[in-house]
């Protein structure tokens, strides 16, 4: 637990895969499960991460029919079988994949440094908004005294024909807020 105080804004990534993958790989602090009538959708945060697995409902291998997105630091221990992109989230930007299994992944991503009071203001606020409505993790460390724990928030939300995830990953050591928004749209039938 202690690797998430170290990890830093300017160390996350976007790795993308074309399959899911086992949760050997993580040390899942806290999991959701969704299903809808064409999907199912599984977010996992591992640390300072997240992980989005989004499968269409059908016939067909699941590598067919899957993807998955991981936004977490550099240097991760996770198999490089199957991933199809790596992208550095540092700044405002956004990234596109159309994937060869008819998927359709889109990242908006914003890094944001704040000055100590509004940082604590956006905490606290995402802090309620996800006991309310969202996944989240704060990692605190027993024995260590702190303010504020780094945290990591996820809100999902099922679209017609997609999958949408905002992800909030906090790092107070900076100040600094890694905003993503992902938009997961699936294959034509």
């Amino acid at each position: 637990m202690a690797e998430v105080l170290s990890t830093k804004p300017s160390d996350m990534m976007l790795y993308l895969y074309l399959r899911p993958l086992h949760p050997e790989f993580f040390k899942v602090f806290a999991q959701r499960f969704y299903k809808g009538r064409d999907l199912e959708a599984e977010i996992w945060i591992t640390g300072l991460s997240h992980v989005l697995t989004v499968r269409r409902v059908g016939k067909g291998r699941s590598y067919e029919r899957c993807v998955t997105e991981i936004v977490g630091p550099a240097g991760l221990a996770i198999p490089d079988r199957g991933r199809i992109a790596s992208v550095a989230l540092v700044g405002e930007d956004e990234a596109r994949a159309e994937l060869r299994n008819g998927f359709r992944h889109r990242i908006n991503f914003e890094t944001e440094t704040l000055n100590e009071q509004l940082f604590e203001a956006a905490y606290e606020d995402l802090r309620k908004q996800a006991l309310k409505e969202g996944l989240s993790c704060e990692y605190r460390i027993e024995g260590v005294e702190r303010k504020l724990w780094p945290l990591a928030v996820t809100f999902p939300d099922h679209a017609g024909g997609g999958f949408v995830l905002h992800a909030f990953h906090v790092f107070p050591e900076y100040l600094t807020i890694l905003k993503t928004q992902t938009l997961i749209e699936f294959p034509e039938r």
